[in-house]
């Protein structure tokens, strides 16, 4: 699923949780391991390529980055995956930190139904990028005192 940005605003504050920082009550990390695998092995089918990044003493799962010469638009794809509740974000080497428009107009279109097909495929929920850019003003003291953005609550070491 592909949230707008009210939805990805209402995910960001659901998950953000006072008593754990790193991944939720109940975190299942052999569920989400697993899950993880079946992501690596339908990217790797839609691109034949992949690099694969996992997390520690951070928010996020792992990541996957399909090079840009596997794809058909000739630009590197990054997929982040959170610990918390498969929220995903998708980005690119030229638009890792911008906004939903600018990675919309560089992504090509085969690149985007191959990356979203298999994210939704696996029930992932894909997040906005322009709330995971804004100021984050969660529960957090340490992550707004760093002048963190909610990009670093989810996908970031912490």
């Amino acid at each position: 699923m592909r949230a707008d940005e009210v939805r990805t605003r209402e995910l960001l504050r659901a998950h953000d949780d006072p008593a754990h920082l790193e991944f939720p009550a109940g975190f299942d990390y052999e569920r989400t391991a697993a899950r993880f695998g079946r992501l690596d092995a339908q990217l790797r089918a839609a691109f034949g390529t992949v690099h694969l990044w996992d997390g520690q003493d951070c928010s996020f799962h792992g990541g996957v980055e399909v090079p840009a010469e596997r794809t058909a638009g000739g630009l590197l794809l990054r997929v982040m995956v959170s610990n918390f509740s498969g929220l995903t974000a998708v980005s690119s080497d030229r638009a890792r930190y911008c906004d939903d428009a600018e990675l919309a107009e560089v992504m090509h279109p085969v690149d985007a139904a191959r990356v979203y097909g298999v994210l939704e495929d696996l029930g992932y929920v894909v997040l906005r990028l322009d709330p995971l850019e804004e100021m984050y003003d969660g529960v957090w003291a340490p992550l707004r005192t760093q002048g963190a953005r909610w990009w670093s609550r989810y996908f970031d070491y912490l």
